[in-house]
């Protein structure tokens, strides 16, 4: 686990869950074994119930799956948040894990997903996959859930650990409170992954894309209100300054010093043409 990851999970949980501090959590970390570091200091919040969640034995594993792509062991919509890091690219069929995540969360449940876009091949035992925003996104429009964040860590920043190899690419995502073609049960998986295949569950996918859309058209359209208001004050506030300064008493006397300045400028003129 290198440190601009376990940085990246700090401002996760800075910006999305420092208001629930008060609040008791479930937060699941799927790929929780410790190599060189985890995330569970980052939840160590009274009321916050951190779990580790894995395939294989070892430091910091609560709970140990039998199938990558069944969890059994966690029940449908039990889950707050569910964190994992540096994991996605080592599982196969990522995107049953997704399905997997949706089924946990509960409705309006958050996930934040952390995985490399660049870097040397490291197999714990297999390193399939890297991640760029696009793909975050469509991850997420897979297992219909709302993007909040996806993006990836271009440049190199002030590490000395390593961290700048993989330029981690982030999604934060949430699951709608009204969740279509959730999967109730962990058994349905396949079921459901077949049905998105299928031209009907396409067409449902591009339904849920399109509302997506839709719903980000309505906020720039919000804000464009938002800026013509804004501009239209603006243009008020100055009329508005226009006319107290065409008011004022210093206007009035530059306005009579201009009528007093061409007056001169008229009698010079006559006085000029009278002495020729």
């Amino acid at each position: 686990m290198h440190q601009s990851s376990i940085d990246k999970m700090q401002l996760f949980v800075n910006k999305y869950l420092n208001k629930k501090s008060s609040e008791e959590l479930y937060i699941l970390d799927l790929g929780s074994q410790n190599i060189g570091g985890s995330y569970r200091p980052i939840f160590n919040i009274p009321g916050w119930k951190y779990i580790g969640l894995d395939l294989e034995v070892g430091e910091n594993v609560d709970i140990l799956l039998r199938d990558p792509y069944r969890w059994n062991e966690i029940s449908s919509n039990s889950v707050d948040v569910l964190i994992s890091g540096q994991t996605l690219e080592h599982i196969q069929y990522f995107w049953l894990t997704i399905l997997e995540i949706a089924r946990v969360l509960k409705p309006g449940g958050l996930c934040c997903l952390i995985a490399p876009s660049t870097g040397y091949e490291h197999r714990y035992p297999l390193d399939c996959w890297r991640f760029y925003p696009d793909g975050m996104i469509a991850l997420a429009n897979f297992a219909q859930l709302e993007v909040l964040e996806a993006f990836t860590q271009w440049e190199n920043e002030n590490y000395n650990d390593g961290s700048n190899v993989w330029h981690d690419s982030v999604l934060i995502a949430r699951k709608p409170l009204t969740f279509d073609k959730q999967c109730s049960d962990s058994m349905e998986i396949y079921t459901h992954l077949f049905e998105v295949l299928t031209p009907s569950g396409q067409l449902e996918l591009y339904k849920f894309e399109v509302t997506n859309l839709k719903r980000a058209l309505s906020s720039i359209d919000l804000e464009l209100k938002q800026l013509k208001t804004q501009n239209m004050n603006l243009l008020l506030t100055h009329a508005k300054a226009i006319e107290n300064i065409e008011k004022s008493f210093f206007w009035k006397l530059r306005t009579q010093w201009f009528l007093i300045k061409n007056l001169f400028i008229k009698l010079f003129a006559i006085n000029l043409n009278e002495s020729k």
